[in-house]
């Protein structure tokens, strides 16, 4: 008896493929092992690191929002539980400002104008 194979049509690859193959091999620096809770903020991490890219071929915007809107929605209440109700979504957005003092713009302009005087 004979077996024939069929071959069937190769598989297309994906539309999109995250920048780095190791999606997550920054997180490899992380102690182990992670509650539940920072396993779920991983995986979430790692599953939406590819979305920059497909968001540049797909064109769904309403439905996007409404997604964005829920992840959101989940991860600030999240937040919230951790910080006894005290969180914000700007403590997850926004980075601490440094304490740095910036010449002032005028300071700077007049500094330059007193310099090519003397020269």
């Amino acid at each position: 008896m004979f077996f024939r194979f069929r071959r069937t049509a190769p598989t297309p690859p994906p539309v999109a493929t995250p920048t780095n193959p190791r999606a997550c091999g920054e997180l490899d620096s992380l102690p182990r092992p992670f509650s539940p809770l920072i396993a779920e903020m991983m995986a979430l991490y790692c599953h939406t690191r590819p979305i920059g890219a497909l968001s540049q071929s797909e064109q769904c915007a309403e439905e996007y929002r409404l997604v964005a809107r829920s992840v959101v929605h989940h991860i600030l209440e999240g937040w919230q539980n951790q910080t006894d109700g005290r969180g914000t979504i700007d403590d997850l957005l926004l980075e601490p400002r440094r304490a740095r003092t910036p010449t002032a713009p005028d300071e700077r302009a007049s500094s330059e104008h007193d310099q090519r005087l003397a020269a």
